[in-house]
């Protein structure tokens, strides 16, 4: 397995390039949107909206308030990790399926390189 280093960052084609900068744009795209959901959780927790199971009187005292609120963020997310999954495909399409990080980060968006082989 090959890791991303200058020398193999050199000798990639532009294509190739391309994706890999597309793919750590959304990488750090999934990642905002990983902490803004962590964070509405937790300030669910700060305010004293944990989850019970008393009746509820306003939609901010529902149980699933914080779940409605990171809404937005998770429907993103999936969005942005749809598109990793097809950029790690077309990343296997362009010959770069020795790449370390492609090789670990596969299975983690649904894409099985064994059978692509």
């Amino acid at each position: 397995m090959r890791v991303l280093s200058p020398e193999i960052i050199k000798s990639l084609s532009p294509e190739q390039l391309e994706l890999l900068v597309e793919l750590g744009d959304l990488a750090k795209k999934e990642s905002e949107l990983t902490y803004q959901i962590e964070s509405i959780r937790k300030q669910e927790e700060k305010v004293g909206l944990a989850r019970d199971s008393r009746q509820t009187k306003a939609i901010h005292e529902d149980t699933e308030f914080v779940d409605l609120l990171s809404l937005r963020a998770v429907r993103e997310r999936e969005i942005i990790r749809d598109k990793i999954s097809g950029l790690i495909r077309s990343l296997l399409d362009a010959g770069l399926e020795d790449l370390a990080l492609i090789v670990r980060q596969a299975p983690n968006y649904g894409v099985d390189i064994k059978r692509r082989k």
